[in-house]
């Protein structure tokens, strides 16, 4: 039995023998071309073989470590200049530190690491004391603390004392920084009419023109010559010893917080104070010595060093002590007595009083040094040099009279010079003496005026003295006044009579100080005038190389021979006699 095959299979089964034809014919056309080509076919590239690996994930750089800010505040209730100065130097320190890869900055912050401010602990940094000045001619020596504050407060009568009458309220000038500065200290000022905010450069001439009840409160360094410092609770700020721990007008700015960062900060940072002693300079200027007669007696009767003993710490406690002694020593002088008269020497021992005082600078303008013969001038001076003692307005011939004698203390450059005016043992260019005020004319003023001004031109502060005429009264002659003002003019910063054995009075104004005449000192037995029993030692104070103004001493001698301290009463009265016989501008 035959099987018939589907018609779908028989149509698949033909579709299939065509392709395979086809693709029998496609192979052997290729193998004909292949045969067909003459031309050597390369040999075939290897392939390269490729290695994947992950994708390397990149390290990444380290973090810088942040570096702490170190911070430091100022207290914006500081003046305005210590803020600035303060503020600068910082600027500098931080800058300093940056260069270290250190960070310090200045913040508004009060918690910073250190905190700049007014205190009584840490890093001093800015100490500023405040002075409280009146007038020249103020007869009051100071005041207490505690009717400052009482003023400050609204009680204008509590310093009432200041003026000349004792009643009147007086005015008290300050400059805004002052104001600032003690409103730090005491708190807010009481608005009152008698406080009186004026520029720094005004306080001066406002309070002059206030007075007889007037005062200020000024920074130390810049009193001058025309102002009488007060003592506060008995505190001289013209004193070395002064107990600053007692002072209540003195700013201490001072650096807190951080120990290592003060402690580089003060190191960085000057400090700055404006009663710094080692720029300060005293100078003692005295009276006449006369180491004879009713004085020389008593030293023989009470000791050597008798007539000095109640006043020595005025003198001790000077950088300089001047000392005018009018009179030669002589080993065969003739023991004292009374009535020795006007011829005059002393025994050399007597050069222990001298000693005692700590005197510096001997002046040689005296008119007594030929008493008995000139000859015993230059053994004089050989016993000063030999002390360590400098001197002036004398010497062994006329050059040496005339040489001006200079002095450094502290950076104050000090210049003495000084002429006798008044006459007898000049030196001459053989002979030793006194210095003539001129070469050719003793009483021609010219050579001194010319030396004063080389001397000022070089920096100098000049004191300049005249053995004068003698006057036995308190006021000043009209060609006293002309001569001696000839000197300031010149430049002078303290003109001083060394003739006085009769003390008189001043004249200052902003060029300078004159005291037309000290008084005596060791030279007591003038007793014919309470004027001539009386003494001042003026303590002149310099600083920074600047005049500052003088602190008055004054005695009245006693015992033929001795000056004591005068009771407060006295002075008082002796003060008011020389005020209105002075000048003041």
């Amino acid at each position: 039995m035959s099987l018939a095959r589907p018609a779908q299979l028989d149509k698949r089964h033909s579709m299939i023998a065509r392709m395979l034809k086809r693709i029998g014919c496609c192979a052997c056309a290729a193998l004909l071309l292949a045969a067909c080509s003459s031309a050597p076919q390369p040999e075939p590239t290897p392939e390269i073989a490729v290695t994947f690996y992950p994708t390397a994930t990149p390290t990444p750089e380290p973090t810088p470590t942040p570096i702490p800010v170190e911070t430091i505040w100022i207290d914006p209730a500081l003046p305005t200049s210590w803020r600035e100065s303060l503020a600068q130097q910082v600027s500098d320190f931080a800058r300093q530190a940056a260069s270290a890869q250190r960070q310090v900055a200045m913040t508004d912050n009060p918690n910073a690491d250190v905190r700049i401010s007014i205190g009584d602990a840490g890093a001093p940094l800015i100490t500023h004391t405040l002075a409280v000045a009146a007038p020249f001619p103020t007869v009051a020596d100071g005041i207490a603390s505690a009717d400052f504050i009482r003023f400050w407060r609204g009680e204008p009568a509590a310093l009432a004392g200041l003026s000349d009458d004792g009643q009147t309220p007086p005015t008290l000038f300050l400059d805004p920084e002052t104001r600032v500065a003690l409103t730090l200290l005491l708190g807010p000022l009481a608005e009152s009419p008698n406080v009186q905010v004026v520029p720094s450069a005004e306080v001066i001439s406002a309070t002059w023109a206030a007075r007889p009840a007037a005062f200020a409160v000024v920074p130390f360094d810049r009193l001058e010559g025309r102002w009488k410092l007060l003592q506060v609770d008995g505190v001289n700020l013209f004193e070395r010893e002064a107990d600053m721990s007692a002072y209540p007008f003195t700013l201490r700015v001072r650096a807190q917080g951080k120990p290592a960062l003060i402690a580089e900060i003060a190191a960085a940072v000057p400090t700055a104070d404006n009663r710094d002693l080692n720029k300060m300079a005293i100078v003692a200027m005295t009276g006449v010595t006369a180491l004879v007669r009713g004085t020389a007696v008593r030293m023989e009767e009470k000791g050597i060093t008798y007539p000095a003993e109640k006043i020595r710490d005025w003198l001790t406690t000077a950088d300089i002590t001047h000392i005018s002694n009018e009179v030669s020593f002589w080993e065969n002088c003739p023991p004292p007595s009374f009535k020795s008269g006007v011829v005059m020497c002393s025994d050399p021992r007597y050069i222990e009083l001298l000693r005692y005082v700590g005197a510096d600078v001997i002046e040689l303008t005296g008119n007594h040094l030929w008493d008995y013969g000139y000859q015993h001038l230059i053994p004089t001076i050989e016993m000063y040099e030999k002390e360590g003692w400098g001197y002036f307005g004398g010497g062994r011939d006329l050059a040496d009279a005339l040489k001006p004698l200079t002095i450094t203390v502290n950076g104050n450059r000090i210049a003495f010079i000084g002429c006798n005016y008044f006459g007898a043992n000049w030196a001459t260019e053989r002979l030793p003496g006194s210095a003539p005020c001129s070469p050719n004319d003793p009483k021609d003023l010219t050579h001194q005026i010319e030396t004063i001004r080389q001397l000022k031109a070089e920096g100098y502060n000049v004191i300049a003295t005249l053995q004068y005429e003698e006057y036995y009264f308190y006021e000043s002659t009209p060609q006293q006044r002309r001569d001696f003002a000839a000197l300031r003019d010149a430049g002078a910063v303290v003109v001083n009579g060394s003739q006085g054995h009769h003390v008189q009075g001043f004249d200052v104004n902003a060029d300078g100080f004159i005291h037309w005449g000290t008084g005596n000192i060791f030279f007591g037995d003038q007793t014919f005038s309470r004027g001539a029993l009386t003494t001042m030692v003026d303590r002149h104070v310099f600083y920074d190389n600047r005049y500052l103004g003088a602190d008055l001493r004054t005695a009245f001698i006693e015992d033929l021979s001795q000056p004591r301290p005068m009771t407060p009463e006295e002075r008082a009265e002796l003060l008011r006699t020389l005020f209105a016989v002075s000048r003041f501008q």
